[in-house]
């Protein structure tokens, strides 16, 4: 299990391509046969990697089996007068409501755990993360009332996939529509999670976009005079994610309006930063000093709201996404700073 404490933090920049578990090595690796969660590029690397892996792959092979085999129960569970049949086919949207495949979804919950928590914390392999991703998305399909809380993880994995504007559209669809009291979950005929392309840069902010757009100031200022303008644009497209990327309106704008748009999301992240330290003054400590908290020390029953217990289990889902974005952490220790001198 990779912790903060024992990576180079300054060196995490997302996550990890396709690569040999020892070596590295990108080309002609294989999976290993057990957990099919990471590779190897021969059987010495393997062999060499035994005692380090052989836990996390014990650990994942479980949890894949246990669920292989609930899937294969429901699928072939016969209906009856109480408990309808084909329910993968009959029964999409309303799974929870039915107790039969209460066991399935907590056993493919367990395998996405096992997976993120074994090979799939700070700087891991961007596959692993993304087969996490597939399996909550397809249980969101199976289960729109989502009670099993997968809206609290997915929208971290969009973000360390670099897909900031699907965590966004998320987020949004559920601070709208989802808030709405006559929404009628059981209504497989309403839109589900149909925001798409929101406006990211209204009023919720986002870090990453704020240091995008510092990166592009910094960049227009460093090669202000010493480059073809085309080329400075170039650079800047270069140095953003996604989101930015997408709005070259942004990128060709002039220094004095991407300093106000940096200004006015620095504000808002400060915003944010405090109505979360008034709601918890627990979660930006164990995000910035102890992030590790949120694996080993997650709680594993109730917890009351705004309790150190709730702060954990955040932290433990979505600590990943800021260690990941290079100057995140220093943004939260800088508005840190500045609650602690007022």
């Amino acid at each position: 299990m990779p912790l903060i404490m024992n990576a180079d933090v300054d060196q995490l920049n997302g996550l990890a391509p396709r690569a040999c578990e020892l070596c590295r090595l990108k080309d002609n690796v294989k999976r290993c046969a057990a957990c099919q969660a990471v590779y190897y590029c021969g059987r010495e690397c393997q062999l060499a990697d035994r005692d380090e892996h052989k836990i996390a792959c014990n650990v994942v092979k479980k949890a894949r089996l246990h669920y292989e085999r609930e899937y294969v129960k429901l699928r072939d569970m016969p209906g009856d007068a109480l408990t309808p049949e084909r329910m993968f086919e009959t029964c999409v949207g309303h799974f929870w409501g039915i107790l039969e495949t209460r066991p399935y979804m907590r056993a493919r919950y367990g395998l996405v755990d096992s997976l993120l928590l074994s090979y799939g914390t700070a700087g891991g392999p961007a596959e692993l993360v993304q087969t996490a991703l597939d399996h909550l998305l397809d249980m969101m399909r199976l289960c729109r009332g989502d009670n099993m809380g997968l809206r609290q993880v997915i929208p971290a994995l969009y973000i360390r996939l670099a897909r900031d504007q699907d965590a966004y559209d998320l987020i949004k669809w559920y601070a709208t529509t989802g808030q709405d009291p006559d929404y009628d979950w059981g209504d497989m005929d309403l839109p589900f999670l149909d925001i798409h392309d929101a406006d990211v840069l209204e009023p919720l902010p986002a870090v990453r976009v704020l240091l995008d757009l510092r990166a592009v100031q910094n960049a227009g200022l460093a090669l202000y005079g010493a480059k073809p303008q085309e080329i400075v644009d170039l650079i800047r497209g270069h140095l953003v994610g996604p989101v930015l990327r997408a709005r070259p309106e942004l990128l060709l704008a002039q220094p004095d309006e991407t300093a106000r748009l940096a200004h006015t999301i620095k504000t808002q992240i400060q915003q944010l930063y405090h109505v979360v330290h008034s709601y918890s003054p627990h979660f930006w400590d164990l995000l910035i000093e102890n992030p590790d908290a949120g694996v080993l020390q997650r709680p594993s029953g109730p917890y009351a709201k705004r309790s150190r217990d709730e702060a954990l289990l955040m932290v433990g889902y979505c600590y990943a996404a800021w260690y990941e974005t290079p100057g995140a952490v220093d943004v939260l220790r800088s508005l840190g700073d500045t609650v602690k001198t007022k």
